[in-house]
């Protein structure tokens, strides 16, 4: 209709500062929604949801059980979720475990080739085309 503001016009104006994916997540596993839901929701790609809650997690926990369920912050108040966080850090540890392996191959590889992993791409790039 002529004259409405879109839900997404809406949200893109209030820009990044105004928008808190924390509003659309709920508390309790019993109520977990799904990201497709999230973007439903807010009017948003599924990228800048992934984004925005990846962003949110530097400070609440949010958790995704793999479950098909989706995402919610635990309720410290439940044993369910006080057992779906501890079951969580358990899987995430392990996660960054396996990461932590794979990458000792990598940096010992490219330590083999000379290459500093720590080192900007941008620098490698103009240093290789300097040697060309």
């Amino acid at each position: 209709m002529e004259g409405q503001i879109e839900l997404l016009d809406y949200l893109e104006s209030l820009g990044e500062k105004d928008f808190d994916i924390l509003d659309y997540i709920p508390t309790g596993q019993d109520n977990a929604v799904t990201r497709s839901e999230l973007c439903r929701r807010t009017g948003l790609s599924d990228r800048v949801i992934r984004d925005a809650i990846h962003k949110a997690r530097r400070n609440k926990s949010i958790l995704n059980m793999q479950d098909g369920k989706g995402y919610f912050i635990p309720d410290m108040n439940t044993e369910g979720d006080r057992l779906a966080l501890k079951r969580h850090v358990q899987q995430e540890e392990s996660r960054l475990k396996n990461i932590g392996w794979a990458l000792r191959e990598e940096r010992r590889t490219l330590k083999k080739f000379g290459i500093d992993w720590r080192e900007d791409i941008e620098q490698q790039k103009q240093g290789s085309e300097r040697r060309t």
